[in-house]
């Protein structure tokens, strides 16, 4: 037994008395004249109304001393571990099924002794999961009981399609088995739902109906349509007849009436280039749009507005009587209108605000939320202001980074960040993060910080964070010790595993060769460079690319090689032909703020889906703010290479 989890010994009264009874069950009686099967005295079956642990152990003590009958005693000693488990009394479970492992179980009771243990050892932080699993799988015959516990033990580790294969075969009824299912589903990405397709064929269903979900996601009415033909693909099926929750509220969901669009912008001033560059880009999807839309009056009615020099007041009163709105960009503009938002307006602003801000401006009494039998449009209303975030944070990109980095296994990262508050932001992201994946697998979170204000201090730091520095003054104490040249080179760390740089363009450029000039090359270790788009310039030529070789990072598909779009980026590079690398991803955010208008009503309801979008993959958070995922490339000979790990 000890090979599961390390069992507590310090026991409290009555876990000793248990202890002590069992040891008398398992001890040999004093010989006694040998009486008749007619002459035994009968067990009296206790007739309390509650039968607690401790009355099945007394009934084994004495099925034991007076018929030494073993398979009795056992049984009634697994009562006993079950119902100390049913009161939580995890100890006093686990004693006892310590007791029967050392004196031996019964071969008959393997199957529910294997059971109780796992049940007894699931939330135990010592114990091994492998272990328990093995527990589980060498069972004779399968129930149900089996099943429950391994749905816990497998959504424990967060194995959500073994778990939802595993729900299954439990009791629960149907209901409850597609919503436990299907809430564990919807966190699989494709990869995960490609292979669970090929492994659990009971899962299929699940698997097809949020593959059915992804296909129609951006037509409404093919959505129900498709809906309705899965129910009928599959009578008799649970889904059938239980379809999840939120895809019920899927199917109300009809098309936005977008009569009239309020897009709030600063089009003047010191910032007037970045409002200009995010208007091109809505006015660029918005005759896309016209261009393949048949119906072109259902089209909504674009209305900008300057919001340099006016008032939050100013800003609601311009509003009309338009019911959606795009904007502001800037974050204290957008918590100055939050709050004063008629109602039925609603807005997707361009940038965040604090998350107080935020929770109190997404409406408890949202149709997309709770009733199920009006049919509701995905965001109009009369008697509801729902307002969505759409950003381009740059903290997302680090935490994406930090994520990327411990799945590929990677646990000791150099992070080197400029003083400057954007990339301290981004810095403190990153270790956010990087510390909330370690606590959840358990592990202890490792990671060396390097900042710099300038060339001198960014050096300096890279060196000493790579223990060159030390190297370098070992090798000078060798050489006074022995008085002539030591021919040796600077050793780096070899704990090392990666480096992550948040700083600007231009010192990217000269973190790359520093941390190359820094690793001893005589070590034959590779220590990948990551950087996130704040570190990419576009416009300063093929010099940059030189200076970035191997740094891997992320950016905008917009910004990456071979995109989906290469008519209107010839387009774009032809009336715009001197942007800038920043203009151009403002372009891509006004592109996609117009797009996603008619998609928030279905983000909302299954938050598992994604925009494929100019900017990124774009989702929708349970706090309303549009996250994004990007794709990842590499500097390879002087070119920029995607990369698809």
């Amino acid at each position: 037994m000890r090979h599961i989890g390390h069992l507590n010994k310090r026991f409290i009264p009555l876990a000793l008395g248990s202890a002590l009874l069992i040891a008398g069950c398992s001890s040999t009686p004093e010989k006694v004249a040998q009486s008749t099967q007619e002459n035994r005295p009968p067990i009296k079956k206790q007739m309390e109304t509650q039968v607690t642990p401790e009355h099945k152990l007394l009934e084994a003590k004495k099925v034991w001393q007076q018929r030494r009958d073993k398979l009795s005693r056992d049984t009634l000693l697994l009562d006993a571990t079950a119902l100390y488990l049913d009161q939580d009394d995890i100890l006093l479970a686990q004693q006892v099924l310590l007791e029967l492992k050392q004196d031996g179980i019964e071969p008959r009771l393997h199957d529910r002794f294997a059971l109780l243990l796992a049940e007894a050892y699931i939330n135990n932080d010592n114990a091994d999961p492998v272990k328990l699993h093995a527990l589980l799988e060498g069972l004779s015959t399968s129930t149900a009981k089996q099943a429950e516990i391994q749905t816990r033990l497998f959504a424990k580790q967060g194995m959500w399609a073994d778990a939802a294969n595993s729900v299954l075969n439990t009791t629960q009824s149907e209901k409850d088995k597609v919503d436990q299912a299907w809430s564990w589903i919807k966190q699989l990405d494709d990869q995960a739902l490609l292979k669970a397709d090929k492994q659990f064929p009971a899962l299929r269903p699940f698997i097809a109906l949020r593959n059915l979900t992804k296909q129609y996601a951006e037509s409404a009415a093919q959505l129900r349509q498709g809906i309705r033909q899965f129910q009928l693909s599959y009578p008799g099926h649970m889904l059938a007849t239980y379809l999840p929750e939120d895809i019920e509220k899927a199917k109300q969901i009809s098309a936005p009436a977008l009569k009239e669009v309020a897009v709030l912008l600063p089009l003047s001033g010191r910032l007037a280039s970045t409002g200009e560059a995010v208007k091109d880009g809505m006015m660029s999807a918005y005759y896309q749009q016209l261009s393949t839309q048949q119906d072109t009056d259902s089209l909504p009615a674009l209305r900008f507005i300057d919001t340099v020099g006016k008032s939050p007041e100013a800003l609601i009163e311009a509003l009309g009587e338009a019911k959606f709105m795009v904007g502001p960009l800037l974050k204290e503009t957008v918590e100055d209108l939050v709050p004063l938002l008629p109602t039925g307006v609603n807005m997707l602003a361009l940038n965040r605000v604090e998350e107080e801000i935020a929770s109190s401006s997404v409406q408890v009494n949202s149709p997309l939320k709770g009733a199920s039998k009006a049919v509701v449009s995905e965001l109009e209303t009369t008697a509801l202001t729902e307002v969505r975030y759409f950003a381009l944070a740059p903290e997302d990109e680090a935490e994406q980074l930090a994520q990327f980095i411990f799945e590929k296994g990677l646990r000791a990262p150099i992070v080197v960040a400029s003083q400057s508050s954007l990339y301290t932001r981004m810095h403190d992201a990153f270790k956010d993060r990087w510390y909330q994946l370690h606590r959840q697998r358990g592990t202890k979170a490792h990671v060396t910080t390097v900042t710099f204000n300038d060339s001198a201090s960014l050096r300096e730091g890279i060196t000493q964070a790579l223990d060159v520095a030390q190297s370098n003054q070992r090798i000078n104490q060798i050489e006074y010790m022995v008085n002539e040249d030591v021919y040796n080179m600077p050793r780096s760390r070899r704990d090392i595993d990666a480096i992550v740089g948040f700083a600007s363009p231009q010192d990217t450029e000269l973190l790359n060769p520093i941390i190359e000039a820094s690793l001893n090359p005589y070590d034959g270790k590779q220590v990948p460079v990551y950087a996130t788009s704040r570190s990419m310039d576009y416009d300063s030529g093929k010099n940059q690319w030189r200076d970035l070789q191997n740094v891997r990072f992320i950016d905008m598909p917009w910004m990456m090689p071979s995109h989906q779009w290469p008519r209107l980026a010839e387009e774009t590079k032809a009336v715009w032909p001197t942007r800038t690398t920043m203009q151009n991803r403002l372009f891509a955010f006004g592109v996609d703020a117009y797009n996603l208008l008619p998609q928030l009503g279905i983000l909302t309801v299954l938050p598992y889906l994604e925009f494929h979008g100019l900017t990124g993959d774009l989702r929708l958070s349970e706090k309303g703010e549009v996250t994004r995922h990007l794709p990842q490339a590499v500097i390879r000979n002087e070119r920029v290479q995607m990369l698809t790990e």
